[in-house]
């Protein structure tokens, strides 16, 4: 769900910060595109990486849970604007900036995300016909997890427990 939401959000970014036309989500249909005012949310990397961390929490009707995080996923896309000059390039750009919250839920966990590049390109260096545009790299740092249920003490009764001239029974006798 990771991915998924993260490209939803990106789209409705570009689109918050200006972008008049639909948002291209492929390099394929953005190369082949004939608008100078250009925006893209492309796929990026993915880094995942063991983690073992374990946390505690209370659901919504009081019942403890423990969740592990068994995997660190780091997603990243590149966000692509483009336009004719560089001022309505970096207008857009400092809007969708802008625009950009300190994360998303994802199944309920916050996921934090990151701007982590931004590189500037001119017409002679990429293959839109937008005189120019800018690169940025968003980074979704999200995890997955597994809950487990955690049983209450309270809930078990001790019934007995018997000495035997001051020593603990052995074997139950």
């Amino acid at each position: 769900m990771l991915y998924t939401q993260a490209k939803a959000y990106l789209v409705e970014k570009l689109k918050e910060a200006g972008l008049k036309t639909k948002p291209y989500t492929t390099m394929k249909s953005l190369s082949r595109s004939l608008e100078s005012h250009v925006g893209a949310v492309l796929p990026g990397t993915e880094m995942i990486a063991r983690n073992g961390s374990k946390t505690i929490y209370q659901d919504q009707e009081g019942a403890q849970h423990k969740r592990r995080k068994l995997f660190d996923r780091n997603v990243t896309f590149q966000v692509v604007l483009g336009d004719y000059t560089d001022d309505k390039v970096e207008a857009m750009l400092e809007k969708f900036l802008a625009a950009l919250d300190q994360g998303i839920e994802v199944d309920g966990n916050f996921v934090p995300l990151a701007a982590e590049s931004v590189e500037w390109s001119t017409e002679e260096d990429h293959p839109l016909k937008a005189e120019v545009a800018v690169t940025v790299n968003i980074t979704f740092r999200g995890g997955v997890y597994r809950d487990i249920g955690l049983h209450r003490a309270r809930d078990y009764r001790l019934e007995d427990i018997g000495k035997n001239n001051g020593k603990e029974p052995a074997n139950g006798n």
